[in-house]
């Protein structure tokens, strides 16, 4: 059976008040006996001073005694310093009495000046309290012991504690009545309170709020539940904003948080940290130290817990490799590590790119420019006079001087082309057209052998000076790597299910290294330099041909033309079928 809330305080209460009126009687009966006893102990010894004062030994001692224990209402017994008894009010003279040189009240007054004892007494079938001082006056040498029955106190307290019992009871019985009533108007606060509660917690903000009992609603603590509730719904609203807003935050950086506890658990990441650390599924209670390399971490945390903070990077190669930048702090009252994750990848490949690239511009610029101040030089020098080698040298100048305006041509292509400045402008072309116009701008040796294998209804949508250049520096680098005059194939055409043209550029020269093919589209990248510089190449060529042909929207390529020889591919969005048929 589940009671109700109003009925489990009020058990509640009930419980704790019993409790409370049975543990003040029970101290208050033992407090009581305590007393008692200890007033009766305090009588005794007075009356057995008395006692001991009146005695004399000369006299009828059996006599006296029980003068004094009718007077007293009090057993009096006197024992010798031996321990025998000598005389006992109780007891007739000629009853033979057992030795009581060895009972505890006896020994204990012969030895500090005072004994009690409280036991059953076989003579007398009843429990006495015994009060005993040593006896040394008038000739007598011994103890005089005084003793009471305890039926007659615990008589009395008996009638105490069934005075008590009553009281506890009616006061009981009232305390009941009172928590009933307490109970009734609690329960009604404490109800209407979670009402509220609960309305702030479910419903939304703007949702109406169900009205409470009107007995409770007009109550007036129920005015201040209500204040009371709307003020903890304001700050549950605000605490929720706020929260929500800190999310957003979080999860909307670019760099990735991590926070941990003072042992190095997490308790925040964000999302971008979840990718950077491959974390699937809830990562809090992991241990950041399986996340990071152990040398950069206690650099952080080294450098975090000092005030000026500190800054590691270090290779991650999980989910994907990558390089991160961690800033790290540890807040003076903070409750542990917090990281910033930089993933700096991008950034530091740029850097490489970019010192590659000034260090292969300069070395390309050096060999021309030191070729013509050393023909200037020596033209100079007097080698003007001979006109066979001012030719020559001039020559040298002239060539050389070419090579730097080639050079610096591509370098302004490949900036161009890099910033997306590239004015490209695709239009409907045929390709067997384009790829004539290429061959014949190219100027090839009269022993070349270029072979065309395009359909003429094949058209692609393309820039015309961009195609053209991508053509010719294709052509021209297959002429070039030729060791001897052979035939090269320029072939297009559509592969199934595809919407692009793929062209290639065939021949059967010496082919290209497989070492060689991922890079073969890097700027400066030369397979052979030697051979490239004395063929007064750039090592632009091919990159300019990649962005060309991105900036058209299609790919370039590599594959090897087996049994020995090259295949230079790329492609571009075809025409549309009408539009082809009209041209």
């Amino acid at each position: 059976m589940f009671l109700s809330f109003r009925s489990k305080i009020f058990a509640i209460a009930i419980t704790l008040i019993g409790l409370f009126v049975l543990i003040a009687t029970l101290a208050a009966h033992h407090t009581l006996r305590s007393w008692t006893q200890s007033r009766i102990e305090s009588d005794l010894l007075q009356r057995a001073r008395l006692v001991d004062a009146s005695i004399d030994p000369s006299a009828d001692i059996n006599a006296h005694v029980l003068r004094l224990s009718e007077a007293s209402q009090t057993r009096i017994t006197l024992i010798a310093a031996d321990g025998q008894v000598l005389a006992d009010s109780h007891l007739e003279a000629d009853e033979a009495i057992e030795d009581h040189a060895n009972r505890p009240e006896v020994i204990a007054a012969t030895t500090s000046g005072f004994g009690r004892a409280r036991r059953h007494s076989e003579s007398l079938g009843t429990d006495l309290l015994y009060v005993a001082i040593p006896a040394s006056r008038n000739g007598f040498d011994g103890v005089v012991r005084l003793s009471v029955p305890l039926s007659e106190v615990d008589q009395v307290l008996d009638r105490l504690r069934t005075l008590a019992l009553i009281g506890a009871l009616i006061a009981l019985g009232i305390a009941i009545f009172l928590s009933g009533i307490a109970t009734r108007l609690m329960s009604s606060t404490l109800q209407n309170l979670l009402i509220h509660a609960r309305e702030a917690t479910e419903l939304p903000d703007n949702a109406p709020r169900a009205g409470a009992e009107p007995r409770v609603r007009e109550a007036a603590n129920s005015r201040s539940v209500r204040q009371l509730t709307e003020a903890l719904e304001r700050s549950v609203g605000s605490l929720a904003r706020e929260r929500d807003r800190f999310s957003a935050v979080l999860d909307g950086m670019a760099e990735g948080v991590v926070a941990t506890d003072a042992h190095l658990t997490l308790t925040l990441v964000n999302r971008a940290a979840r990718a950077l650390l491959g974390l699937e599924g809830d990562p809090h209670g992991r241990d950041l130290a399986d996340l990071l390399p152990a040398a950069p971490l206690e650099q952080l945390i080294g450098g975090a817990r000092s005030a000026r903070g500190a800054s590691a990077e270090f290779q991650l190669t999980a989910p994907l490799p990558r390089t991160i930048l961690a800033r790290a702090a540890w807040p003076k009252h903070g409750p542990g590590l917090i990281l910033v994750l930089h993933d700096v990848t991008e950034l530091r490949r740029l850097e490489t790119v970019r010192r590659d690239f000034v260090a292969n511009v300069s070395h390309e610029l050096r060999t021309p420019v030191a070729v013509i101040q050393a023909h200037s030089e020596t033209l100079l020098s007097g080698a003007l006079d001979d006109p066979k080698a001012a030719q020559n040298f001039t020559r040298g100048i002239h060539r050389n001087a070419e090579r730097l305006t080639h050079l610096i041509a591509d370098l302004l292509d490949i900036a161009r082309l890099e910033a997306d400045q590239a004015q490209v402008a695709p239009r409907h072309l045929s390709a067997r057209k384009a790829a004539r116009d290429a061959i014949d701008a190219l100027h090839a040796p009269d022993d070349a052998s270029i072979s065309l294998e395009i359909a003429d209804e094949l058209h692609v949508l393309a820039d015309p000076r961009a195609l053209d250049q991508v053509l010719i520096n294709l052509l021209d680098n297959a002429l070039k790597y030729l060791p001897e005059p052979g035939p090269i194939i320029v072939r297009a055409h559509t592969p199934a299910g595809s919407d692009h043209v793929r062209f290639e550029v065939i021949d059967q020269g010496p082919g290209i290294d497989p070492r060689h093919h991922q890079r073969l589209f890097e700027r400066f990248y030369r397979v052979d330099k030697g051979r490239a510089t004395h063929m007064g190449g750039t090592g632009l060529g091919l990159s300019i041909v990649k962005h060309l042909i991105s900036a058209q929207g299609g790919q370039v390529g590599y594959e090897p033309n087996l049994p020995h020889g090259s295949i230079f591919w790329f492609t571009l969005p075809a025409a549309p079928p009408a539009t082809s048929a009209a041209r």
